[in-house]
């Protein structure tokens, strides 16, 4: 038998992890990456808002409507862009979505439910 393959190495050894934590990292903050962020934020909040208002004029001329489509398509749009900013505020924010705290502190409670039972 072989000594070397039963002793883990340096490399393998439970103390050094594999995949070292991403806790000290930071993001780059590079004029690219600002331009980037800018530009997508832009996206997301001004093409559902025209594209809802330019599909509600079309559809008031094809249906004879005055602005019932129109005014429609534009709140829907208002509140996708709302959605799109939330949706991206909670991937580069700092801190969790209120759900996911939310679904913790309700697992954290059913856990000391089920310990007071016990007892």
């Amino acid at each position: 038998m072989d000594d070397k393959q039963s002793h883990p190495t340096p490399q393998q050894s439970e103390e050094t992890p594999l995949n070292p934590p991403s806790e000290g990292k930071t993001k780059p903050e590079g004029f690219w990456y600002l331009v980037a962020q800018a530009t997508t934020l832009g996206w997301n909040l001004v093409v559902p808002i025209v594209g809802g208002v330019l599909l509600g004029r079309h559809l008031d001329d094809m249906f004879h409507k005055e602005f019932t489509w129109t005014l429609s398509l534009l709140l829907m749009g208002v509140a996708v862009a709302f959605n799109n900013l939330y949706a991206m505020y909670a991937e580069h924010g700092d801190t969790k979505p209120p759900r996911k705290r939310r679904r913790k502190n309700h697992d954290l409670d059913k856990e000391s439910e089920n310990h007071a039972k016990d007892k």
